[in-house]
């Protein structure tokens, strides 16, 4: 009798202690496993390329034949269009003359809005509500243009929400009409005239082109016939010094370009050729603006990977029309699939993949490589499954594998008896890039 409680006792410790190993052992290689592996997820990309870029354009300078004291001031903004024998700038004898005319142009914009608020024709069809709506999104674009310090806008943004505001006042009986506060402002406008005199010069454009008041002593040096002679030096050298040393003459007030299409030269490190002929989306890192270029070409300069990349483009605006030295970034594509770890990736058969971990078994998995980072590889998503699939759980270090598969050192790496296998479909990949 107590042999027999004896020997179930042993037998159900026995059975308990097979129980309780199997469960740590469950839970060490799940653990081990979370601490291992990452899921496969979904993951977006954008190729770029940052370089600073110099901008030739054929140009030529704006003289103006005044020499006596004055103060200059511009007709046109610059990257206007002009034609031959427009107005470009006048010369006023004192700065004074250009305030009352400022002054005449704020003058004549508040008068037309308060014409414009009191007319039966606007006020007797509006909704209060709307305009209320109105003013408040004038209101966030004003602030917008204080915080950019973009004050040319902010003064039409100014006038835009008076008119809005005296259209709410009259439509709400706040106010019946702005009679007295017109006669106010013309009689003012009318006495700002009478002061006014005519500019002792004015400048006229010797062409058709685009303007800009911008100068900075390349004008004669860089042309867009001889933009493939530039050299890596000769770039650098710009680039370092934007702003040419030269004396510029007093009488020059700005330079014309007959065309809107510009180019852009740049100094850049990179393998990749295949963009030539390429139209891309080039930003501008200063102020984010975005123009659409095309890759013109791309010449190895014999120092490592090296290039002379040349970019051309037919968007202007007062940017472009005023810049020389610019850091711009060039985007290739945007790229979305399945992120994998570069430490992951192993050989099989000359294939790459990923082992990844189900149930507690271990299996190879392909990946097709679509974009390839710093540290990590996109591939694409696929239904074959023979593939690596969305949120497969991935080995990154793989330590050892099933037999027939590739197996690896404790670091991670290749071991030699599969090193040249897996060289060799590295070599296999990189050709067929």
């Amino acid at each position: 009798m107590r042999f027999r409680r004896l020997r179930d006792f042993l037998i159900y410790v026995v059975i308990f202690g097979c129980i309780f190993a199997i469960v740590l052992s469950q839970i060490y290689l799940t653990m081990s496993a979370d601490s291992d592996t990452e899921d496969a997820t979904l993951f977006t990309t954008t190729k770029s390329l940052s370089f600073t870029g110099v901008i030739v354009r054929d140009e030529s300078l704006v003289y103006t034949s005044y020499l006596g004291d004055g103060v200059l001031t511009y007709d046109i903004d610059d990257g206007s269009r002009v034609s031959n024998g427009s107005s470009i700038a006048k010369i006023y004898n004192s700065y004074t003359q250009i305030y009352n005319r400022h002054e005449i142009e704020k003058l004549e914009e508040e008068i037309e809005a308060l014409e414009k608020a009191q007319d039966n024709g606007t006020t007797d069809y509006v909704q209060p509500e709307f305009i209320s709506t109105q003013i408040s999104e004038q209101y966030k674009e004003i602030i917008a243009d204080i915080k950019t310090q973009d004050f040319e806008e902010l003064n039409s943004e100014r006038v835009d929400l008076l008119k809005l505001m005296c259209i709410l006042n009259v439509s709400s009986n706040v106010e019946s009409d702005y009679t007295d506060r017109i006669s106010v402002l013309t009689e003012r406008l009318n006495n700002l005239e009478v002061s006014l005199v005519n500019a002792v010069a004015t400048v006229t454009a010797s062409s058709s082109g685009y303007f800009t008041s911008v100068v900075d002593g390349y004008e004669s040096d860089l042309t867009t016939d001889g933009i493939s002679d530039l050299t890596v030096d000769e770039i650098n050298a710009i680039i370092a010094s934007p702003q040419k040393e030269t004396t510029i003459s007093s009488n020059v007030i700005g330079k014309l370009f007959s065309d809107y299409k510009w180019q852009m030269v740049g100094v850049i490190y990179t393998d990749d050729r295949y963009f030539v002929n390429e139209t891309l989306e080039m930003t501008f890192t200063s102020d984010g603006k975005t123009y659409t270029v095309t890759v013109e070409s791309i010449t190895a300069t014999g120092n490592g990977n090296e290039a002379i990349i040349v970019l051309s483009c037919d968007q202007m605006d007062e940017t472009v029309a005023a810049s020389r030295v610019v850091d711009v970034e060039i985007e290739f594509g945007t790229y979305t699939g399945i992120k994998v770890s570069r430490s992951a990736i192993r050989f099989q058969n000359g294939q790459k993949g990923v082992y990844v971990v189900s149930g507690g078994q271990t299996a190879f998995k392909l990946i097709d490589v679509i974009y390839e980072g710093d540290d990590y590889v996109l591939s694409s998503v696929t239904s074959d499954d023979s593939y690596l699939s969305l949120y497969d759980s991935v080995l990154l270090d793989p330590v050892s594998t099933t037999e027939g598969q590739t197996s690896t050192d404790s670091d991670g790496d290749v071991t030699e008896e599969n090193e040249d296998e897996a060289e060799d479909a590295e070599e296999e990949d990189e050709n067929s890039e």
